[in-house]
């Protein structure tokens, strides 16, 4: 890549592509440390700069081998044959070594690669396989171990596995592999299809032939793919392999580890996800921000026009068409907010089970709730609504429980599921068909179909916006028999406890005087129209154009300021820190917080507001305006 190409790139996609690189750096790596093959790099003058956990157990080192010789571990004659590789590039494989004294046994394999510092001194990779203890087969090793080397393979957190290329079934496979796909070992080793069996029948053609070429080229291979395990889940696989050959250079068997990496699958597409819904989040709240003030000019001059003319005039009918308009103009831009805004919901500690079985005696529906006790973070009233929305019209439903711990930190932010204890809602909806590329419209339906039925990419959009707002996130997938399976992920708690209403205000219950209002607002026409009706109904208005010009009236104006009208999102200086800089010098008058937009979800509902503070949302009507103002200039506090 030139240099002028990366100089175009934002700062955030660099750090995302080497967040990245970093995490496939460590996969890598830590397949490299614990494969049971000891790998060595030596450098262009044969010292050891590089070498992985099975070289140490298999020479019993208690220090660091780097910087050391070759021949410190094997015969002095093996690095004659290293030079040779050097020179000629052309690799050496089934370079077998024997230790009289020791009666142990080695394969060496020898390859040159390049030094991505020195491209012109290219560097030795050395593969050692410890043949001791291993039976003959033909007339090349196989890679079974022995007792002893199979209970320490057993450790590693994968499955070691040998396969037979004329049989295509696996010779070998250690213990770690009932526990990953759930098959007994003799299933592994006694089924000559289940090589093919295990990987999931949407990815089973393309690993196959992905095998077949590697053979073909005499290569390793790695790739991720899903497998299916004997329950029918689903999970997806990373596989390294290596290829090996007979003493006459003939492809005979397949040597390799499979990890499971399904967290770490789950973990990047929830960051993808993440990140998409984000920055459509963010163009939704623009867009809206902007059409409601526009909207709400429209509106309030329409209102002040119908007002004025007389019962009988004709151009009445014209005037309320254009009110019908923004009205229907209003809903869109609902819509948008709706997908923008953290919808209010206090998340407390609650009994899962409690609020499913509620929902499965409504519905009367069956679920399989697991025993385990799962007392999770979340809201009891709006999750029984949301689980109600995913599932009310969908037919068949099956829903099951079960408890996850997420171990991975892929965090980026707050963007994914941070290691902790999840309790999950596997949601099955076996006629609704699952379709990779519609999925992300799922979670992005910012605004409703024309003329559609199916709101239920709609419902999965708020549950996902309310979900995340927990702490939880959502996943969507093909489901193993047909259909589509979501995941709820909610934070589990130890104990429950239950969170209680706080007090309402209970306004005085007094008439409105001369009291002052300051309007703060950045569209000049709002100002205008908002100013003409509060000056109608008898209120002193004192108008500033941002934060900036507010502070300097409120220093300079000799009277008391009784309300604070202004709109939450400004240029330079918002409205909520605007209030925070006037009662840091003193002054507290009421708020009145009005927007078309705004991402703090508590301004949004009343009872989260301190006392004395109210939010009206645009596009309002002059009525609902004087309303509100008349209301939170009676609320003590």
């Amino acid at each position: 890549m030139e240099r002028a190409d990366l100089e175009q790139w934002k700062a955030r996609e660099v750090a995302r592509l080497l967040r990245l690189v970093e995490t496939e750096r460590r996969y890598y790596q830590e397949i490299a440390a614990s494969i049971p093959v000891g790998l060595l790099v030596l450098s262009p003058d044969l010292a050891i700069i590089s070498a992985n956990r099975a070289i140490r157990k298999m020479f019993r080192l208690t220090a660091s081998p780097l910087r050391s010789r070759l021949d410190t571990l094997l015969p002095a004659w093996v690095l004659d044959r290293v030079t040779e590789v050097l020179k000629t590039n052309v690799p050496q494989t089934n370079v077998l070594v024997s230790e009289p004294k020791t009666a142990r046994r080695f394969r060496i394999g020898i390859l040159a690669i390049h030094s991505w510092d020195d491209e012109s001194s290219p560097e030795a990779l050395i593969s050692i396989e410890d043949l001791t203890g291993l039976r003959d087969v033909a007339d090349v090793e196989v890679p079974v171990p022995s007792s002893s080397t199979g209970s320490e393979l057993d450790n590693l957190n994968a499955v070691v596995w040998t396969l037979d290329l004329a049989s295509n079934s696996f010779l070998f496979v250690t213990q770690n592999a009932r526990r990953l796909l759930g098959y007994p070992i003799q299933h592994w080793t006694n089924n000559a299809s289940f090589w093919t069996d295990r990987v999931h029948a949407a990815d089973r053609e393309w690993v196959t032939q992905a095998y077949r070429q590697a053979i073909q080229r005499g290569e390793a291979h790695s790739s991720e793919f899903r497998a299916v395990t004997a329950d029918g889940r689903v999970l997806w696989l990373r596989e390294s392999a290596q290829l090996l050959t007979d003493a006459q250079g003939r492809p005979r068997y397949l040597t390799g580890i499979t990890m499971d990496v399904t967290e770490r699958r789950l973990l990047q597409d929830q960051l993808v996800q993440a990140e998409r819904v984000q920055a459509a989040s963010k163009l939704a709240g623009r867009m809206a921000h902007d059409l409601n003030n526009m909207l709400m000019i429209v509106t309030g001059h329409s209102e002040e026009l119908l007002n004025s003319l007389p019962a009988n005039s004709p151009l009445r009918a014209d005037v309320q068409e254009i009110l019908n308009a923004t009205e229907r103009m209003s809903g869109l831009t609902g819509h948008l907010l709706a997908f923008t805004r953290r919808q209010s919901s206090t998340a407390s500690a609650i009994d899962l089970h409690t609020v499913l079985r509620t929902v499965e005696q409504r519905l009367g529906l069956q679920f399989k709730l697991s025993t385990q006790a799962n007392v999770v973070r979340a809201d009891a009233e709006r999750l029984e609504q949301l689980v109600t929305s995913l599932i009310e019209h969908e037919h068949p439903v099956a829903i099951e429980t079960s408890y996850l711990e997420i171990k991975e930190d892929l965090r980026q932010a707050a963007e994914s599921l941070r290691p902790g204890a999840y309790g999950v809602i596997a949601i099955t909806l076996a006629d609704r068909a699952f379709d990779p590329d519609a999925k992300g419209s799922w979670f992005e339906a910012v605004l409703p179909e024309k003329n559609t039925a199916d709101d239920w990419p709609s419902n999965v959009t708020r549950a996902y916006g309310v979900i995340r707002q927990w702490g939880g996130d959502m996943d969507a997938s093909a489901a193993p028999a047909g259909g589509t399976l979501l995941r709820v992920f909610l934070e589990s708690v130890p104990e429950a406890g239950r969170t209680q209403p706080g007090p309402t205000l209970d306004p005085a219950n007094q008439e409105p005087g001369l009291e002052t209002i300051l309007v703060v607002d950045d569209e000049a026409g709002i100002r205008e129209l908002v100013l003409k009706i509060l000056r109608r109904h008898g209120y002193q208005v004192l108008e500033a154009a941002n934060g900036e010009e507010a502070l300097a009236i409120c220093r300079e104006h000799s009277g008391a300021i009784d309300l604070l009208i202004t709109d939450v999102l400004m240029p330079r200086m918002g409205g909520p820190e605007l209030v925070d800089r006037l009662q840091k010098q003193g002054l507290n008058p009421k708020v009145l917080y009005v927007s078309g937009y705004t991402g703090d979800a508590n301004i949004h509902v009343a009872k989260d507001l301190p006392p004395g503070t109210a939010f009206l949302e645009k596009p309002f009507t002059l009525v609902a305006l004087l309303e509100k103002v008349r209301e939170v200039l009676k609320t003590r506090f």
